[in-house]
């Protein structure tokens, strides 16, 4: 049975980001986008989107993903969430607002946009 767009963003979350699995990014996206500077939307592959995870990961530990709405419409899932974490070479702790939106294909994600507001 094909995972509904629900059970893909919140199983994906839990492995990566609770779990600390290796991420599965090269195979659930196919483009995927990031919020810059000014509000402006811009492109990136698979592999960079997998090399900021990765920066994240190798500063943050004990990574926490606090859901605030998460809702499935069709193809649509869209989650806002705080990250709770600490620097590891400060142990000083981390937060920021995190708001995702995702688009499912064929019981895989194939696009992202994520803003991230590191003002808390």
């Amino acid at each position: 049975m094909e995972k509904t767009g629900a059970e893909l963003m919140l199983g994906w979350f839990e492995d990566v980001w609770t779990q600390g699995k290796a991420s599965p990014i090269p195979s659930l996206l196919d483009v995927s986008r990031v919020i810059v500077e000014g509000g402006a939307s811009a492109p990136i592959g698979s592999e960079e989107a997998h090399r900021a995870q990765r920066t994240l990961k190798e500063a943050l530990t004990d990574i926490r993903l606090d859901v605030e709405s998460f809702t499935s419409n069709g193809d649509q899932v869209t989650c806002a969430m705080v990250v709770k974490a600490r620097d590891k070479m400060s142990g000083e702790p981390v937060a920021f607002r995190s708001t995702f939106d995702g688009r499912v294909r064929d019981g895989q994600l194939v696009s992202v946009s994520n803003a991230i507001d590191a003002v808390l």
